[in-house]
């Protein structure tokens, strides 16, 4: 499995993001920064930084909109010649007003009729899966529209086809559809993917996994047989199972200054190490390296560089060394 340098290429939504600034409400703003956000072009661009080869599949409305989010992802080294695109449709948007306890964060969406809601599934050339080491999506491409499931199951079902490893993130909105209908429809889904990465809500929520965390990452991997089955913890870290042996990583204390994309940066970490090394301790650990960096950084896209996490990851091992 080692390699020097691991491929993905993922395939989803990416939106403008709008968020207002010093925790003002939408309702009270003067102006709103504008930045590119989406699940599949977080992990690639975060992959690509950590040194990977990353490339993103979509379809966006061609217009000042679309054109600025392909830029952006491309500023990163992925690669978006793959990218569909059209005169139809809209780009999809996001609002977001920060809070602080009691008032939570708040998410507003406005993404209904977008150019990759409409997409055809067989529009997509999916004979370049066969060039990338993994193929990665989530839960959020199958709940915009039944082509998008219809989409992300060809895909799959291609990817098998041509020996490219799928990875999948069951990544639940809640705004985007209920639990039942997202289980309806993933169930299935996961059946075929390799790399399963889920929260422990998520599971619990959405999967109907109870029981310690041990035995919900057991019932997860006898139901759906992947190759690794991860299980992110949030605040208690996060914990991988292959081969019936469980690997187990620690958080990080960490200062939340935006949490948005944190999860993202944790599958991209994992996947790139999984896919490099085939250690799953190292891949836990750069996943939470990633995940907690994330939360230093505003924006859903990861400002970072290898060198900066192996040297977190090397102090955060050196303090534990200390305090045994």
């Amino acid at each position: 499995m080692k390699k020097d340098v691991p491929s993905v290429i993922s395939f989803g939504e990416s939106m403008i993001r709008f968020s207002t600034k010093n925790f003002e409400r939408i309702e009270q703003a003067h102006e709103l920064e504008m930045r590119v956000a989406g699940a599949e072009s977080n992990f690639a661009i975060a992959f690509a930084r950590l040194g990977g080869r990353a490339a993103w599949i979509s379809k966006i409305t061609n217009n000042p909109l679309g054109r600025f989010i392909a830029n952006k992802i491309r500023e990163h080294g992925v690669d978006v010649s793959h990218v569909i695109w059209t005169n139809d449709y809209r780009v999809g948007l996001y609002f977001i007003e920060f809070g602080k306890k009691p008032r939570p964060t708040q998410v507003i969406y406005d993404r209904k009729n977008s150019a990759i809601a409409n997409i055809d599934p067989n529009e997509v050339d999916w004979e370049i899966l066969k060039d990338y080491d993994t193929f990665h999506t989530t839960g959020i491409t199958v709940a915009l529209s039944e082509n998008c499931k219809k989409a992300v199951e060809i895909g799959i079902s291609k990817a098998k086809e041509f020996g490219t490893r799928v990875s999948f993130d069951v990544n639940y909105r809640s705004k985007l559809w209920s639990p039942e209908e997202a289980f309806k429809a993933l169930d299935p889904i996961l059946k075929n993917v390799d790399i399963l990465l889920v929260t422990k809500d998520d599971a619990r929520n959405v999967l109907k996994v109870d029981g310690t965390y041990e035995e919900m990452i057991h019932t997860l991997a006898e139901r759906y047989n992947a190759e690794v089955t991860v299980l992110t913890l949030g605040s208690e870290g996060a914990m991988a199972l292959k081969d019936d042996r469980i690997y187990k990583a620690e958080p990080y204390e960490l200062e939340v200054v935006d949490r948005i994309g944190a999860g993202d940066a944790f599958d991209a970490g994992f996947v790139y190490e999984y896919l490099r090394s085939g250690d799953i301790q190292k891949a836990l650990e750069l996943g939470i390296a990633m995940a907690a960096y994330a939360h230093t950084i505003p924006g859903d896209i990861m400002f970072v560089t290898k060198d900066e996490l192996e040297l977190v990851i090397t102090q955060k091992a050196h303090a534990h060394d200390v305090l045994r």
